[in-house]
């Protein structure tokens, strides 16, 4: 086998397949009988070093797999091994609740800094249980966990891994979208602090319909654009981005049904919202809605004093002074009255 390159095609059946018998490190001098197979744990750890001096096409059929706590059923795809690297080719697996199909590369060229690169498309995948089995989502998106329904979307992401094939979370750089069709929120601490905020108790228990969101992984943070959610009678729109330190740092507006009150006289509210997972900071922006609000009627109030003081809207428009100074005092007033209103 020295200096030569195995060459082969495989067919793998298997009902029971336990990955974790593969990942046993050497103690006292002495390896298990894990480390004679193919693809053996390296000296700096328990990730999988993949012998770059075998050249195999494997079409796999895996009825279970075990892989740390996670279990996948019904396994089927094609992988090719060659120098040093395993590309999965159209991987399907049942998973977490729902379906997952993958194709990407798993690459140990480098084995102090195994790496993966890889697609993923999921279908029908439960919050719970992906928070439950994915250490990764418990630290990266935490909110996991009190989200009850499924999911479906697509996701990429290109990581190192440690000696225990995590992703190393701070190299980890992705991008992709999720959306789901019933989705009940209970018990999510942010979203009883905006309740809170906005003194609408109701939006503690709510279900949402129908939400989307694209979102990036970069430099340790989850970003996502903007995206709305439809609280029952309200609509929320939030944007921005969650750390690896389990920061948050989102913007937000929510539009206030009629029957909200007095308050729906407001019809807008926009949120910061910052803090931690653990715990939130929910505050109302009321300088930004001031500014927004006297922005919608500034031409109408600049045209009203333009007329008490004779001049026509052309002239009205191009008088920067005269419109800073209605803007100044409108957002002066506009300020006041939402202080008052949402203390």
């Amino acid at each position: 086998m020295k200096g030569t390159t195995l060459k082969g095609t495989l067919t793998v059946h298997s009902n029971h397949f336990n990955l974790n018998d593969f990942m046993t490190t050497s103690t006292a001098g002495s390896t298990t009988a894990a480390t004679d197979s193919v693809a053996t744990p390296s000296s700096a750890g328990g990730a999988f070093e993949v012998p770059k001096n075998i050249d195999f096409q494997m079409d796999a059929n895996l009825k279970q797999v075990l892989f740390d706590k996670m279990a996948f059923n019904n396994m089927n795809g094609k992988l090719v091994v060659k120098d040093g690297k395993v590309d999965m080719k159209n991987l399907s697996m049942n998973t977490m609740g729902g379906n997952v199909v993958m194709n990407g590369y798993y690459s140990s060229a480098n084995i102090k800094k195994p790496e993966m690169n890889a697609g993923f498309k999921l279908t029908g995948l439960s919050f719970a249980q992906t928070y439950k089995e994915l250490d990764m989502v418990q630290k990266m998106a935490p909110i996991f966990e009190n989200l009850k329904g499924n999911y479906s979307g697509n996701i990429n992401i290109h990581t190192d891994l440690d000696s225990e094939m995590s992703p190393v979370l701070n190299t980890l750089q992705g991008n992709g979208n999720l959306s789901t069709r019933d989705l009940s929120l209970s018990g999510v601490k942010v979203i009883d602090e905006i309740a809170d905020a906005t003194k609408q108790p109701n939006l503690k228990n709510m279900k949402v319909k129908d939400m989307s969101l694209d979102f990036t992984i970069k430099d340790g943070r989850v970003s996502t654009k903007p995206f709305d959610i439809k609280l029952g009678d309200y609509n929320m729109n939030l944007s921005g981005s969650t750390g690896l330190d389990q920061t948050i740092d989102y913007s937000g507006k929510v539009k206030l049904p009629a029957s909200a009150g007095d308050i729906a006289k407001l019809s807008t509210l926009d949120l910061k919202i910052g803090g931690t997972f653990n715990s939130p900071k929910v505050s109302i922006d009321t300088k930004s809605m001031a500014n927004q609000a006297v922005e919608s009627v500034a031409n109408k109030a600049i045209g009203e004093l333009g007329k008490k003081l004779g001049l026509d809207s052309a002239a009205t428009a191009n008088k920067d002074s005269i419109k800073q100074k209605v803007t100044e005092k409108a957002a002066e007033k506009a300020l006041d009255f939402l202080k008052k209103k949402l203390k």
